[in-house]
């Protein structure tokens, strides 16, 4: 297990409030991580958010509005208004923006990612939108483990369900569910499997064989660092702890095939990764285009492109050089992945804001548009790159290069692979060609016959003149894979490493002289894949081109071409034909085939277009058969009239032509109008997108109220049955003495019911022998004392207390009315009253001390604590005359004692100005009111205490 602790990080949005306290009531892992929460809160209402996850776990929570540095065993929540980012072992906060999730997860995730590479675990709780999705890529990519709640669990699945799609969940489930999947797996963490010597067989050869089976991809040729890594995130997820058992599971599953093969795409990458490198790329650019020889296009390739934020970046460089110099440089850069989703990503352009945080403020501006809670690639940026699905080991590279980018893939080849690679490179570049490579990765030291250095630091490498015999085959690993499911007959050659598979070369064979230049193409005629060189029947031009073959093919083919088309679309079957056209000068045969390719049940409209290049020959002519002058002359006829008809036909088409672009300016002013329209959708989309942050907010806000009025609801209720099942003659009445609530004993005395109730009490004909009880009761609510009478109540006599009902906040707020029997006030009714007394204590706006008969202090409120400074641990049972200086300190037990005794009546019920000592020791002039109680048939007394300064004189 990791010596350093796991990071676990719950991102929630609307509805993440149930998600968040069920998941924390479950989970059994606070010991063994950091756990840290960004949850949608609206900076512009205070949250309760800390309360209500409080009351559901014992684990000390805090919540971080300032640099932190988390500890296992508690909680952290990200404090409103602030967006949080991991660095090094703390937690940094910087204000959020405007619009948008505050606090964004994207963001936090993001840094988590790199920072805390597989030591961080996600979970996407609960919310609607799309924040998390990008941010959970980024920490599985760097070996965490992501988590998402299940849609049929969460209130709103929009976050969740966006993390699955982007294809960065590994586990799905309730908050209960991921709860414990979670804590099992912080209780092993990752547990690597150690490769045992590859023999016939082995668990690595039958995991390779498996992926290439499912997939068509073959892995034999990475580290086994990496694949152990990968294998370890898998087995972790499926808690297993054996490698053998994960083996049985991938035969038996080609779902958890799948996982394991998006789990070796590793897409970690980033805008302007390594920025001192990209600042030695753009330098040596910009040198090398101003000293070269006229205006000639740069052919640009950046395989493993992942998100494409690294051929978006060169891209970059090049407009910012071509801005520069002030030159019209044609370049076109083409960006390769084996990834589909993260191509399809890649093509759009659009980054969230925590992949674009550490962006130079000058760059995004230039080349960037905010788009809702996004950043987009400016179209004059996206115009230049062109994202394919390609296979870089398995595939031909693309040809005639000035540039590869091609940086912190081969990290995870083995040597071997890692050198067919750099073959490959060097096959594709120009002469003189650069290779740009990560920090981490060296073509000297691997090729240094093909690469010769020109900035170490940078990773900067050139094509040396070397001449390669032919390209090498493919690396065939200690793991390797087998291709051939047939049996292959074998021939003997000397010794077993001599053996050749027969089959194998001819097929190698066959494929080298005998397949023909051939394209790929859809039922539109869109080029999807291209074998062998096309230039000698292809146009390739400058610039963005259109990769339609009837538009990219030389004049002279392109009727023949189209008409060849239409007639395999329509017969379903293939079609062929000969003709002619000129190349230099020279007359050229050409065999066209056009057949269709069933790829799938999705792509059965594919058609494979093969150019068979064939010899010009004259017919045999036998001697004794006369002569064929004539004969030829009248061919030769015919073909100049075919020729002088396609050139009239290439007329016709050009004619065509020609409206067709008519009709395409047109449309362009169309579109024009259509991306008005879109630009003033797209201002539409991004009020809409306020609103829909705001109302995440406010959904958060509202669930806490909710929490809140259900937990008044249960307070009230309580209330209720207490006031029922109380044994008190009570009423309460507010200021301006309307009955509020009145104990079951009361009611029956009074003869009251709800109805009573808000009646003013003087109206209810309580039938109390008070000449002026509306005088009493004002008279208490404007002193704000205690008075005492007796009262008659159907013959029997009655203490009447009226108490002031005091508020914090509000001051007085009303008036209790206790009815005490003479005879029963000290007989079984002292735990009501204390109570009663404990509870208003708490609502008091001044300091409230009880003491016994001995002094000895028995409670105080909090703002008795607040104004001495001390806890109420100190307090707890020590004599009151601690809270006094000398002399009145060593005086109070002759005082207390003196007015026990009946010698001294004291200053009962007026406030009188007395000398506290805090507890650093300093005095603190206070005001001091005190009254005589009766708890449990003793004596008791409360002190109502006052700073001066507040005190109404």
């Amino acid at each position: 297990m990791n010596k350093q602790p796991y990071w676990l990080f719950l991102g929630a949005s609307a509805g993440g409030l149930e998600a968040l306290k069920q998941f924390l009531l479950h989970f059994r892992g606070y010991d063994r991580c950091c756990l840290v929460i960004a949850q949608h809160l609206d900076p512009k209402h205070p949250t309760i958010l800390k309360d209500l996850l409080e009351r559901v776990t014992e684990t000390p929570i805090q919540m971080v509005d300032d640099s932190v540095e988390p500890q296992t065993g508690r909680i952290y929540i990200i404090a409103p208004g602030y967006n949080a980012q991991v660095r090094g072992t703390r937690i940094e906060l910087t204000p959020a923006a405007e619009v948008g999730p505050k606090p964004s997860i994207d963001v936090l995730l993001h840094s988590a990612a790199e920072a805390l590479q597989e030591r961080a675990v996600a979970g996407i709780l609960s919310g609607t939108g799309s924040d998390g999705a990008r941010g959970a890529m980024a920490i599985k990519s760097n070996n965490g483990l992501v988590f998402a709640q299940s849609e049929s669990s969460s209130k709103y699945a929009g976050m969740p369900m966006a993390a699955v799609e982007a294809g960065a969940v590994d586990k799905t489930g309730s908050p209960e569910e991921l709860a414990a999947d979670i804590a099992a797996f912080l209780e092993t963490g990752h547990k690597e499997y150690q490769a045992v010597t590859p023999a016939p067989q082995t668990d690595l050869e039958k995991i390779f064989q498996r992926i290439y089976d499912v997939t068509g991809h073959d892995f034999s040729g990475y580290k086994l660092k990496t694949i152990r890594r990968r294998l370890a995130r898998r087995m972790a997820v499926n808690q297993l702890s054996s490698i053998k058992e994960y083996v049985s599971l991938l035969l038996d599953s080609d779902e958890e095939t799948q996982h394991l093969f998006k789990d070796m795409m590793i897409s970690v990458t980033a805008f302007f990764r390594d920025r001192e490198a990209f600042d030695a790329l753009e330098t040596l650019l910009e040198t090398t285009i101003a000293n070269q020889e006229g205006e000639r296009p740069w052919r640009i390739w950046v395989p493993g492109c992942a998100n494409g934020e690294e051929p978006y970046s060169i891209a970059i460089l090049m407009h910012r050089i071509k801005t520069r110099l002030n030159r019209d440089i044609d370049y076109q850069i083409f960006a390769s992945d084996i990834d589909e989703y993260a191509l399809s990503q890649a093509r759009k352009g659009v980054f969230s804001e925590a992949q674009v945080i550490d962006m130079d403020p000058e760059i995004l501006e230039n080349y960037f548009v905010r788009r809702d809670r996004t950043y987009q690639v400016s179209k004059k940026v996206r115009d230049r790159v062109v994202f394919a699905r390609q296979n870089l080991i398995m595939e031909p590279p693309f040809s005639r290069l000035d540039l590869i980018s091609c940086r912190n893939l081969m990290i995870y080849f083995s040597s071997e692979l890692q050198r067919q690679v750099l073959q490959t490179f060097h096959f594709a570049l120009n002469p003189n060609g650069l290779l740009f490579m990560g920090k981490s990765e060296s073509a000297s030291s691997t090729a240094p016959e093909l690469f010769e250095t020109l900035d170490k630091k940078a990773q900067l490498y050139q094509r040396k003149a070397t001449n390669l015999s032919q390209r090498s085959d493919r690396v065939q690993s200690a793991n390797a894979i087998k291709r051939q499911e047939r049996p292959s007959m074998v021939l003997e050659a000397g010794d077993d490493n001599d053996k050749q598979s027969i089959a194998h070369k001819l097929e190698q064979t066959l494929l080298k002289e005998m397949v023909p230049v051939a394209i790929v193409v859809d039922k539109s005629g869109q080029i999807l894949h291209i074998r062998g060189d096309v230039n000698r029947y292809l146009n390739f031009p400058q610039g963005r081109i259109d990769t339609n073959m009837l538009t990219l093919a030389r004049d002279d083919i392109k009727v023949d071409l189209r008409a060849l088309m239409e007639r395999a679309k329509k017969a379903g079957e293939a079609t062929s034909q000969a003709l002619f056209y000129k190349e230099s000068g020279q007359d050229m045969a050409l065999f066209l085939s056009i057949r269709r390719m069933h790829f799938s049940e999705s792509h059965n409209n594919l058609y494979v277009v093969a150019f068979i290049p064939t010899e010009l020959t004259l017919p045999f002519v036998d001697p004794g058969k006369g002569n064929m002058n004539e004969e030829n002359a009248t061919k030769e006829t015919l073909r100049k009239e075919v020729a002088l008809f396609k050139e009239r036909l290439q007329a016709s088409v050009e004619d065509l032509e020609t409206t067709n672009e008519e009709l395409q300016s047109t449309n362009e002013e169309l579109q024009s109008s259509n991306e008005e329209l879109q630009s003033s959708n797209e201002e539409l989309q991004t009020a809409n997108e306020e609103l829909q942050s705001t109302n995440e907010e406010l959904s958060t806000v509202n669930e806490e109220l909710e929490v809140k009025t259900h937990e008044l609801e249960q307070v009230n209720t309580d209330l209720q049955s207490m006031l029922e099942n109380m044994s008190e003659h009570i009423l309460l009445l507010d200021s301006r003495l309307r009955l509020l609530r009145f104990t079951r004993p009361a009611g029956e005395i009074f003869s009251l019911d709800s109805s009573h109730l808000h009646q003013t009490v003087t109206t209810l004909g309580l039938e109390l022998d008070v000449p002026n009880l509306r005088q009493e009761l004002l008279s208490v609510l404007e002193h704000d004392q205690v008075n005492q009478l007796r009262v008659r109540i159907s013959g029997d006599i009655f203490n009447l207390r009226l108490v002031p009902h005091q508020s914090p906040e509000r001051g007085t707020k009303g008036i209790l009315m206790f009815f005490e029997r003479p005879e029963n006030v000290v007989t079984g009714q002292g735990d009501v009253l204390e109570q009663l007394i404990y509870s208003l204590g708490s609502q008091l706006r001044c300091g409230l001390v009880v003491i016994d008969q001995n002094g000895v202090m028995i409670y105080a409120n909090d703002e008795v604590l607040r104004y001495l400074g001390y806890d109420w641990h100190e307090m707890r049972m020590q004599n009151v005359k601690m809270l006094m200086p000398d002399p009145y300190r060593s005086h109070h037990d002759s005082y207390l004692e003196d007015y026990q005794k009946g010698t001294s009546k004291g200053l009962m019920g007026q406030w009188r100005d007395v000398t506290a000592q805090q507890k650093d020791g300093r005095r603190r002039l206070m005001k001091l009111k005190t009254e005589e109680i009766r708890l449990h048939n003793e004596r008791h007394y409360l002190g109502y205490l006052q700073p001066v300064e507040n005190v109404d004189e």
